[in-house]
C-alpha cells in the first residue's frame, strides 16, 4: 500500500522539499535534479567479496545567457544523477523511484534499486537518455519517490548510506 506522501514529511522521511505545492502529489514526491555525474568507462568489478565501482566526474551545467538559467546538456547515454532531497527511510517503509512522465515520453528514463528500511541518503539513480540530446535545468522535478509499507527482516546498514550534502562516491568505502 502506498503511504500517503504528507505522512513521510511529517515523520521527516524526507527533507530538502523547496515548493511543497509542486512537489507533494497525491501519491508520491516529486524530487529534483539537483547534481549529475558522468560515468566514467573504467571496469565495473563486483563479486560477493567486494566492488569496484566505475568512475564518476561531475557534469556541469551551463548558463544559458539568455534566460540566466543553468541546464545541463545531456547527449545519449547513462549518467549518475542525484537529488537535494533526502530520505531517511524508517522501519516497516520502503520506497521506489518512478520518472515523471514528460521525461519518459520523450524517451529519458529513471533507474535506481528498492530504498530498504533503514536506508539514509539522498535520492540518487541512473539517467538514461535514448532518443537524442536534452537540455535540464538544474532543479527541475525529474521523478516521483513511492513509500509503501513493508514488513522488513532487517534495516539496511550497507555502503549506499551517506551524510546529508554528500554523494556516495565522496565516501572512503564505495
Amino acid at each position: 500500500m502506498f503511504i500517503n506522501p504528507k505522512i513521510a514529511i511529517e515523520n521527516n522521511w524526507v527533507q530538502g522539499i523547496t515548493n511543497y505545492e509542486k512537489q507533494v502529489q497525491p501519491n508520491a514526491i516529486d524530487f529534483t535534479l539537483d547534481k549529475v555525474f558522468d560515468i566514467g568507462h573504467t571496469e565495473f568489478i563486483i563479486s560477493e567479496e567486494g566492488k569496484i565501482m566505475r568512475s564518476t566526474a561531475e557534469h556541469l551545467s551551463v548558463e544559458d545567457r539568455k534566460t540566466g538559467m543553468w541546464f545541463w546538456h545531456l547527449n545519449i547515454g547513462i549518467y549518475d544523477g542525484m537529488s537535494n532531497v533526502y530520505v531517511d527511510v524508517p522501519e516497516g517503509v520502503a520506497a521506489l523511484l518512478i520518472v515523471r512522465s514528460v521525461f519518459n515520453r520523450n524517451g529519458i528514463f529513471i533507474t535506481s534499486g528498492l530504498y530498504d528500511s533503514g536506508f539514509k541518503g539522498h535520492i540518487g539513480f541512473a539517467i538514461h537518455n535514448r532518443i537524442g540530446p536534452a537540455k535540464i535545468a538544474t532543479g527541475t522535478r525529474i521523478g516521483q519517490i513511492i513509500f509503501v509499507k513493508s514488513e522488513n527482516a532487517l534495516m539496511y546498514a550497507g555502503n549506499w548510506n551517506h551524510e546529508q550534502g554528500t554523494h556516495y562516491s565522496e565516501r572512503e568505502e564505495n
